[in-house]
């Protein structure tokens, strides 16, 4: 190394090139994404939720609000021009419905007696999807959307949750202990998609979401196209995918073994893993994608609750917060992505 003529050693030319790229790749680095601490009372009001939606027990859609009957209310998804929602009582253990909503504010029940969180909507809208445990053994069972007429029941020796339905003839099934699967109704046949145990899935956007093991024995959570498992996009062992965009170039995650009231976190991913903004309050709801880049969070703040949107860093209120309530446990947090109740 030569000597600098004030006294110091001079740099080669060399160590100043490293030196300099060093310096633009520091420039060009993102900036690490801050936490946003969300209290209800200290956001600005901003337009009202654009997707339909369930608001006070009722339906609310292309700016109008559907009495739906019952004391809770649950969108499942849309069929043809009509929404799907499902109504039980205040406790969420009686009274429980499945019913059709028509355009013109009508509604047809299709169903009784059915635990509307465990029915999914198939993707093209025409069949209802539920499977039951039963006596070690899973029943599922598809409906018509319209009618409500049983279409096929089949008995698995296998747990077999049913989280999604492309049509009334291909099922996503999913078990710990058998995986992913398509189960073809018409021909019987069983396809397996991987072996790992799902956390969470998109059909519109071809996203999956699964353990490599049981997240409380060291499991990881692989994010991979649904269509090419072995493609890995994005791995932790400290995160779960609660939802994907719609486009599937962003997922929400929470803690891996987030259980309970609700996780006091909400990180924003790219689907290659850059974390792009992560929102803090006493405890979160339902979240789920409004577009692309807008994800909209149920907020339980210090005192006050109300759903959020945010855009990154942005952060609006989207309905008006209301003193924060005791949460009522009637339904389990679901961690899969249902069809998109959009409309």
């Amino acid at each position: 190394m030569l000597d600098d003529p004030l006294g110091g050693p001079m740099k080669t030319t060399r160590q100043l090139a490293l030196a300099t790229v060093a310096s633009l790749i520091a420039l060009q680095a993102p900036a690490a994404a801050a936490t946003t601490d969300l209290q209800p009372e200290d956001l600005p009001h901003g337009s009202d939720i654009a997707i339909a939606h369930i608001e006070d027990g009722d339906l609310v859609a292309r700016g109008r609000t559907f009495v739906v009957g019952g004391d809770r209310a649950y969108l499942l998804g849309r069929s043809g021009s009509a929404w799907i929602v499902g109504t039980t009582s205040a406790d969420g253990q009686s009274d429980r419905k499945i019913k059709r909503v028509f355009p013109d504010g009508t509604f047809r029940t299709l169903l009784k007696g059915i635990e509307p969180y465990n029915v999914v909507v198939s993707e093209d809208g025409r069949r209802l999807v539920r499977s039951k445990y039963v006596r070690g053994r899973s029943v599922v069972k598809l409906w018509s959307a319209r009618s409500g007429k049983l279409k096929v029941s089949r008995t698995f020796d296998e747990v077999y949750d049913a989280p999604a339905a492309r049509s009334g003839r291909k099922v996503l099934l999913s078990g710990w202990e058998s995986g992913v699967a398509w189960w073809d109704t018409v021909t019987g046949s069983i396809t397996r998609v991987t072996k790992r145990p799902l956390n969470a899935v998109d059909l519109g956007s071809d996203r999956l979401a699964s353990y490599t093991d049981d997240p409380y024995q060291g499991g990881c959570t692989k994010v991979t196209p649904l269509s090419a498992p072995r493609h890995v996009l994005w791995k932790s062992c400290d995160e779960r995918v609660d939802a994907f965009s719609p486009d599937g170039d962003r997922m929400a995650t929470i803690g891996i073994l987030s259980d309970g009231l609700g996780p006091a976190e909400v990180t924003v991913h790219e689907i290659g893993g850059d974390r792009l903004a992560s929102y803090r309050t006493n405890w979160f709801g339902a979240v789920e994608w409004e577009s692309d880049t807008r994800l909209l969070l149920e907020v339980n703040g210090q005192t006050q609750s109300s759903t959020v949107r945010c855009e990154v860093d942005e952060c609006e209120n989207a309905t008006d917060p209301v003193p924060v309530q005791a949460p009522r446990t009637v339904a389990p947090r679901r961690e899969l992505v249902r069809q998109s109740p959009r409309g």
